[in-house]
């Protein structure tokens, strides 16, 4: 990404020994109250929003960087806003289960390419979940049909592996 653009910052859920290191991550990086206009929190508020200013490229990633380093515990997303012609970025953690990278739009709606979302379902983990007691009315092995269909189609896409 090229350029600058504002970034915004919500932690869902931090221990309480590592609060004063998201204060010191946001301060260093410019991430106050009130979408960037405010001054940096005094007090974390879980849930909210925080944002920045303009700041330059890859601050997103900066900043999550910072908080996984310094506080761990940290279950957050951040998105950095797209700067023409470049999608903006996006980084999810959940501690435990892991992080998730993307480009993402001015709304930060993570943009996942189909050829991620086929490999992120197994056939291991598809037949797992068509055989629970939730699959009742098949809406499991309706996904499952329709995730088989779409890796066909990702194998067809201009440019992918043995494409036909």
């Amino acid at each position: 990404m090229n350029g600058s653009s504002q970034l915004q910052a919500i932690v869902y859920t931090v221990d309480d020994a590592e609060v004063p290191a998201v204060a010191a991550a946001f301060s260093t990086r410019q991430v106050t109250v009130d979408y960037g206009y405010g001054s940096p929190p005094v007090r974390l508020g879980l849930g909210t929003v925080y944002g920045t200013g303009e700041v330059p490229a890859g601050s997103a990633r900066a900043l999550a960087a910072a908080l996984i380093a310094t506080a761990p515990s940290a279950a957050f997303i951040i998105w950095q806003d797209p700067s023409r012609p470049a999608n903006g970025s996006y980084i999810g953690r959940l501690p435990g289960v892991g992080n998730l990278e993307a480009e993402c739009n001015v709304h930060g709606t993570p943009l996942i390419s189909l050829r991620k979302v086929v490999q992120f379902f197994s056939t291991s983990r598809r037949e797992a979940w068509t055989r629970t007691e939730d699959n009742e009315a098949g809406q499991v092995q309706h996904a499952a049909e329709v995730l088989d269909a779409l890796a066909v189609l990702a194998r067809r896409l201009l440019g992918a592996p043995g494409a036909v």
